[in-house]
């Protein structure tokens, strides 16, 4: 395999959030809340303090494919900003991260992304005896998170792409606000469980509580909002197009182009600029995303191409 220059940047960031305890996090109407540590997201930092159970479904959420809660935001609305088809790592769109947070087993590296036959792959494998993160906690495993250089405050991702199999393993698609510590909070997941071969959870996140004047010392504690759903299909088996749509209107996720969940409960909050990642790691909640086994450091994911756009009614 060739070798790649890779921008790096270690930051106190911290992708997950465990949200298996609150009382916030609404049922679907046709789906099922999620109940464990949510997100590709939460690419910032923090303790995983923000905490969810199930509940009712609010207003404005509906997973009803050809039934959205608003008007379908128009295709020719969405401005091309680039496609990458992985022809080789583009070090001026993307950075590779190198951290880790508590609930994460691994330790984000360099070493975990590769660009090889028009293919972008994160892996999860091993780490060398004696790794640790900045806190010196141990982490038996590297991960790998792929984030751009620049943001997006509404548009479109879309990417063709193989999730990762294997119990405790996580991969995903990911926009979130990225500044740390957290002055506030925006987040849109497509997050896949290994160990839930046909299973997708959808996230949102957002800080809902008063206003904040950054620099903030401490940070805020978002309010999650998963949704677990079935994709009928394996996708760890073959390639799938997953797609985040974000407007002022609300926030949509499809797979293949099928509708799977409509957001807006909280949609005028949804207003920061937000950096897209692609990523892989192991959870150590066993309850949400299964137990570490021999095939845990075993897993990958793979990308084919990703798209990014902008959205300009």
């Amino acid at each position: 395999m060739k070798q790649l220059a890779f921008v790096t940047l270690s930051l106190p960031l911290l992708l997950g959030c465990d949200v298996s305890q609150s009382a916030n996090v609404p049922a679907d109407l046709t789906g099922t809340a999620g109940n464990g540590s949510s997100t590709g997201g939460a690419a910032r930092g923090g303790s995983g303090t923000a905490r969810g159970g199930s509940g009712t479904a609010g207003g404005g959420d509906s997973s009803r494919a050809g039934a959205p809660s608003t008007t379908p935001p128009r295709d020719e609305d969405f401005k091309l900003l680039f496609r990458d088809d992985f022809d080789a790592f583009d070090a001026s769109r993307w950075q590779l991260m190198t951290h880790s947070w508590a609930s994460n087993l691994a330790l984000f590296s360099t070493e975990a992304a590769a660009v090889t036959d028009g293919m972008l792959t994160i892996s999860l494998t091993p780490a060398p005896a004696g790794t640790v993160d900045d806190s010196n906690t141990p982490k038996p495993f590297l991960g790998a998170e792929v984030r751009s250089l620049d943001t997006l405050t509404y548009g479109r991702v879309r990417t063709r792409a193989k999730l990762a199999a294997g119990s405790a393993v996580v991969s995903s698609l990911v926009t979130i606000y990225t500044p740390w510590p957290a002055d506030n909070w925006n987040e849109l997941d497509i997050e896949h469980l290994g160990a839930k071969p046909t299973d997708v959870q959808l996230n949102t996140m957002v800080y809902t509580g008063p206003p904040t004047t950054p620099p903030v010392a401490t940070s805020v504690t978002p309010t999650p909002e998963p949704l677990v759903k079935a994709l009928g299909f394996d996708a760890n088996a073959d390639f799938h197009v997953y797609t985040i749509e974000w407007t002022p209107s609300s926030a949509r996720f499809l797979v293949d182009d099928t509708l799977l969940r409509e957001w807006s409960t909280h949609i005028d909050l949804m207003t920061l600029p937000q950096n897209v990642l692609m990523t892989i790691w192991a959870s150590n909640s066993v309850s949400w995303a299964g137990a570490v086994t021999e095939d845990t450091g075993q897993a990958s994911a793979v990308y084919d191409w990703i798209e990014l756009y902008q959205f300009k009614p």
